[in-house]
């Protein structure tokens, strides 16, 4: 289900129509926006609708793989054989489609290597091949890999939007969307998730009242488990961001209502300070090769 986005895909469709696709495509914007559906959208457009559930002989899908040693769960980089898998899909003639299609999920992901290759495959663009890369961070890729696409910027959607596209959510799902439909869906779905949701902010405000010693055990706990970490620190981000909001006047556009009761515990300074550390460590866990105990430390004496 494609909740919003007409204009993105108005301007996808034209494409093929005027026959004017690009080698490459760049889907940038926020986590959850939809990003990845409106791309197998796309390609079912490119391919026609023969395409199940994304498998045909010319579409090929790289995503990180989650990975465990020593019971301690990492996202893994994108490497570079799998972007040679996509540089052999690029060189092949189309099988049944116009193109051959590939499309690279958190794309930002791509190890140094990786994104090396890939560079090569975009200076030397096949006139029957698409590339579609996703990414909701793209300052994490190499700038000329930006250069070679055509940006597609996604922005969020209206509450109105996804309340009309999906009637069976409540307020409270609509709230914690904040203007991201794919989460709304996965909360629909998954009504568990809000419970988590409300355990992660309310161990959140635990760790403001405890020791350090007591939040570094918290530290050691999460970076087990990257992926969940991952998870956390973004539920934290919009928790320190209502904040901000409250000392603004704007306590109609917060996501967490019992966040009023620490209004003015810090200056507006310090909870750009956090946030801003939180976004970093949040990168910082992206990379496979980072301490991840270490980096979580660090942001536990800011908080």
């Amino acid at each position: 289900m494609i909740i919003g986005h007409s204009r993105v895909l108005d301007f996808l469709k034209k494409s093929i129509e005027k026959k004017k696709t690009a080698h490459a495509y760049l889907f940038t914007g926020s986590a959850h926006l939809g990003k990845r559906t409106v791309a197998l959208e796309f390609i079912k457009m490119l391919v026609g609708k023969e395409m199940d559930k994304v498998v045909h002989p010319d579409v090929l899908i790289i995503e990180p793989e989650i990975t465990e040693k020593e019971d301690i769960k990492k996202e893994s980089a994108i490497n570079i054989s799998q972007v040679r898998e996509v540089q052999h899909q690029m060189n092949m003639f189309p099988y049944r489609a116009d193109y051959k299609i590939s499309l690279i999920d958190q794309a930002e992901r791509m190890n140094i290597e990786a994104s090396n290759c890939l560079l090569k495959t975009l200076e030397e663009p096949s006139g029957q091949a698409i590339l579609i890369l996703i990414t909701a961070n793209p300052q994490m890729l190499l700038p000329t890999i930006i250069s070679r696409c055509q940006i597609v910027n996604f922005l969020p959607v209206s509450s109105q939007e996804i309340k009309k596209s999906l009637p069976k959510a409540k307020e409270q799902i609509i709230r914690l969307a904040n203007g991201r439909p794919g989460l709304a869906v996965r909360y629909l779905e998954n009504p568990e998730l809000l419970e988590e949701q409300s355990k992660t902010v309310g161990k959140l405000e635990e760790l403001l009242k405890v020791d350090l010693n007591q939040r570094y055990q918290y530290a050691e706990e999460i970076s087990k488990n990257i992926p969940i970490a991952r998870q956390i620190l973004n539920h934290w981000i919009f928790w320190f961001r209502d904040l901000i909001l409250l000392d603004n006047n704007c306590s109609d556009l917060i996501i967490n209502l019992n966040v009023s009761q620490y209004k003015g515990s810090y200056s507006s300074t310090k909870l750009k300070s956090i946030i801003e550390t939180i976004k970093n460590t949040n990168w910082l866990l992206a990379n496979p090769s980072i301490n991840a105990k270490l980096a979580l430390e660090v942001l536990m004496l800011e908080i």
